[in-house]
């Protein structure tokens, strides 16, 4: 009887654990699922990494653009009330007054002041605060804060761009699951057939995952 009970019991061992290629097969599938999803969140780690990077760095850029537009507004407003003052007490005869004004100027205003004096009379503009003064450092600084605007508009896209592809990467790495799921499911049933087709579940799932990783890699 033992002999039978032997006989009978490997009779169902084909049927318990099918052939030997349908478990290796499987913890092949299982294995590339794992990696792949290991890669998927490491990558996906480091793109929300950058976009969070990239966003301190557009912000601080935005920062950096408004206190130049300030800082240019400032010396705009200051530079014409200083001018003013100082047209006045030349006009007045006042040149004690207007020395003391000019000493109050900066380098930068004085030099701009100068070059529309030396203008002739017929070409000169109306007022040395013009975008043809070479020596007026107001226009620079505008320019500074338009170029730091446009760098935290870049920054903002690329950190977008890079959340973007951080999230796909994590649908990636959670459609895995599925491939984990089927795979797994493999072993609780005695049919082939059925332990085929949770295997080739498994399978194109895994296959679309890789090509959706390399298209967002």
């Amino acid at each position: 009887m033992t002999g039978a009970h032997g006989g009978h019991a490997g009779g169902h061992e084909p049927a318990l654990h099918g052939p030997r290629w349908l478990s290796i097969t499987t913890a092949v599938v299982l294995g590339v699922a794992a990696i792949l999803a290991g890669v998927t969140a490491w990558k996906s780690t480091v793109m929300e990494g950058h976009a969070l990077e990239n966003l301190t760095r557009s912000t601080q850029a935005v920062n950096d653009a408004n206190a130049l537009g300030q800082e240019a507004e400032r010396n705009r407003t200051g530079e014409r009330d200083l001018y003013i003052d100082y047209r006045v007490a030349l006009d007045e005869g006042n040149d004690e007054r207007a020395e003391s004004i000019l000493g109050m100027m900066t380098a930068t205003t004085r030099a701009a002041i100068d070059w529309w004096a030396a203008q002739p009379e017929g070409d000169r503009p109306s007022s040395p605060f013009v975008s043809a003064n070479p020596e007026w450092a107001a226009p620079g600084t505008v320019i500074q804060a338009e170029t730091s605007l446009e760098a935290a508009n870049g920054l903002l896209v690329k950190a977008k761009g890079e959340l973007e592809q951080a999230h796909n990467l994590e649908f990636v790495a959670a459609l895995l699951t599925i491939a984990f799921l089927a795979g797994g499911l493999t072993g609780l049933f005695e049919s082939i057939r059925a332990r085929v087709g949770f295997l080739s579940v498994s399978v194109v799932t895994l296959l679309g995952c890789a090509v959706a990783t390399v298209v967002f890699w």
